[in-house]
C-alpha cells in the first residue's frame, strides 16, 4: 500500500473519533498528538514525519505559518548562528546579560531586529548562495560573510518537504484539558528547487531565527538556539507545492 494511502485511511479514522485530548499542555502540544495519533515516532527534525510525508498542522481560518526545514547558517564564523546573536542580538528582557536574536527575514525588505541593526537576504544565483546581508541603523551594509549553499538547503528541501500532507485542526478546553478536532487533510507535492528560490526572492518564503535564553530548569539564564527555519504561511502553499487530490471523504 503506498504511503499516502496508509496516511488518508488513519486520517478517516482520527477524524471519527471527534475531539483528541493533548498529549500536554505545551503551547505547541498540537504537533505531538497528531503525531501520536498517526503512529510516527517523529523526533528526527530532518527526516519527514510519516514515512515519506512531511505533516502539518494548522488552525482553521488563523494564518499560520510553519516551518518547511530547518537550516543554520555558514560563513567564516564558528557556530554562525550564535555569532550573530552575540554581535548583532540584543538583551533579553529577563536575563540583561545575554543577548538573543529572534525575528523574520526577508529577500525583498530590510527589515529591523532589535533596535541597531537591520537584514536581508540576498539570493545569489550566480554563486549559488542565500547571503544574509547586515546593515547599521543607517542602512550602510556592515557584514556580507554569512550565507546558506543551495546545494545544501535543495538536500534539506527535496528530504524534508518533497512530498506534504496538512491537517486543519480546531480545539476547545474541556474540564481544563485541551482538546484537537483534525478536520481535514490535504496533500501536496513539491514543485521544484528553482520555484523554491522564486519565491525566497518574493518575500513568500522567509527565514526565521530563534535564539533565545531559557527560563526555568537547569540551564535557566543559558543561550538557547531553537534552530533557524525556512518557513511559509498556509495561505502560500500552493506557490511552491502542487495540491494532489486524493478523493479523501472529506
Amino acid at each position: 500500500m503506498e504511503t499516502i494511502e496508509k496516511l488518508e485511511k488513519k486520517f478517516m479514522f482520527i477524524k471519527k473519533q471527534g475531539y483528541i485530548k493533548a498529549l500536554s499542555e505545551y503551547k505547541n502540544s498540537v504537533g505531538i498528538t497528531l503525531e501520536n495519533a498517526l503512529g510516527s515516532t517523529g523526533g528526527d527534525f530532518n527526516i519527514p514525519d510519516f514515512e515519506d510525508i512531511e505533516i502539518k498542522a494548522v488552525r482553521g481560518y488563523y494564518d499560520a505559518e510553519f516551518d518547511l526545514f530547518n537550516s543554520a547558517p555558514d560563513g567564516k564564523y564558528i557556530n554562525a548562528t550564535k555569532w550573530i546573536s552575540e554581535n548583532y542580538g540584543y538583551p533579553d528582557k529577563d536575563f540583561k546579560n545575554v543577548k538573543v536574536f529572534k525575528g523574520n527575514i526577508f529577500a525583498n525588505s530590510i527589515n529591523r531586529i532589535g533596535l541597531r541593526y537591520r537584514f536581508k537576504l540576498d539570493v545569489n544565483r550566480k554563486e549559488e548562495r542565500i547571503y544574509l546581508k547586515i546593515y547599521d541603523h543607517e542602512y550602510k551594509l556592515i557584514n556580507n560573510d554569512i550565507f546558506w549553499d543551495f546545494d545544501s538547503l535543495k538536500e534539506k528541501l527535496l528530504r524534508k518537504d518533497n512530498k506534504l500532507a496538512i491537517f486543519w485542526y480546531c480545539k476547545k478546553n474541556i474540564e481544563g484539558s485541551t482538546y484537537y478536532y483534525f478536520y481535514k487533510m490535504k496533500y501536496y507535492e513539491l514543485q521544484s528547487f528553482e520555484k523554491f528560490l522564486d519565491e525566497l526572492e518574493n518575500g513568500t518564503i522567509f527565514v526565521t531565527f530563534k535564539v533565545g535564553v531559557n527560563k526555568s530548569g537547569k540551564h535557566i539564564g543559558e543561550y538557547t538556539d531553537h534552530g533557524t527555519s525556512f518557513r511559509i504561511s498556509k495561505e502560500n502553499i500552493r506557490r511552491i507545492f502542487y495540491e494532489k487530490d486524493i478523493g479523501l471523504g472529506q
